[in-house]
């Protein structure tokens, strides 16, 4: 049985929160619940029994809601949650410095997420002085930032983590796209070129998750994609992730999971121990199983 660590998972309740995003996507605009995850993750040859939750882009003024949820979350023994990412503005001076003194933090945040893919954060926008200040003050505190941006921005992503030592964790492998990857070659080349670098640098990790696939279209499409990141970034900074439920919208968790588990095989069980428990285990600083 292989015991993995899940790295990315989101949950909402929208009676408790507001998240605007989620009318652009109707397929999702509904309670995402524990139950609703807790009822895929067991299979006959894996099983995933730890998880990190991950903020969910809630409005502004929730943030401290958000955190406070996170915290209730990883206090209830009938979950496996045993820590999170919350969000907040980093662009504005001195956040993570007010935010480390109140009352807001405690020891389930792990990180800090600042959602860079969105409209209304244009290129650059993680590159300004309060903006890299505060992902220094994260690291100070031993916190790590999650970089998750458009695609095309990955050079902001190679600026900021040359401009920094703080833990880096790269979404999404960047957001790429497997079809453009596949059919515009200097996409891919600029995928590859921005990939390289960022793995070249030791304090940034990779989450290998959220890939899209077209509709009715075999899984195995993300192993290109997969392997190129496996084989770009060292063995002990990858890390499995299931971006719950937004996999749902293309491959699904489960065929997500079978599918990576497949491409990893030959690998080795050591290798994939780590790729899909230990390295979340060293990175998120969680107990021992």
């Amino acid at each position: 049985m292989l015991h993995i660590t899940d790295t990315h998972l989101h949950l909402w309740d929208l009676s408790r929160f507001r998240l605007s995003w989620l009318s652009e996507v109707p397929a999702l605009n509904h309670d995402v619940s524990w139950q609703d995850y807790r009822a895929l993750v067991d299979q006959d040859t894996w099983c995933i029994d730890r998880a990190l939750y991950v903020e969910v882009d809630v409005v502004p003024e929730q943030r401290g809601a958000e955190s406070l949820f996170l915290r209730e979350l990883c206090a209830d023994p009938t979950n496996f949650v045993e820590g999170g990412i919350i969000s907040l503005d980093l662009q504005q001076p001195d956040a993570v410095s007010r935010w480390l003194t109140s009352d807001a933090r405690h020891p389930a945040v792990k990180g800090v997420r600042h959602v860079l893919h969105v409209a209304s954060q244009p290129s650059g926008a993680c590159l300004t002085s309060a903006f890299i200040n505060n992902v220094n003050a994260l690291g100070n505190a031993g916190l790590c930032f999650e970089v998750c941006l458009r695609n095309e921005d990955m050079a902001d992503a190679v600026a900021l983590a040359e401009r920094t030592s703080t833990p880096l964790v790269l979404n999404h492998m960047g957001n790429v796209d497997s079809v453009r990857l596949a059919e515009d070659a200097n996409y891919a080349a600029n995928w590859r070129r921005r990939l390289r670098r960022l793995a070249q640098l030791q304090h940034v990790w990779c989450k290998v998750s959220g890939v899209n696939i077209p509709a009715g279209e075999d899984c195995e499409r993300v192993r290109p994609v997969v392997e190129q990141c496996l084989a770009t970034f060292s063995a002990d900074r990858v890390m499995f992730a299931s971006n719950f439920p937004v996999c749902s919208l293309d491959t699904g968790l489960i065929p997500w999971v079978n599918t990576l588990i497949r491409i990893t095989d030959g690998q080795g069980s050591a290798w994939q121990e780590r790729f899909f428990n230990r390295n979340a285990q060293q990175l998120y600083r969680l107990t021992e199983a």
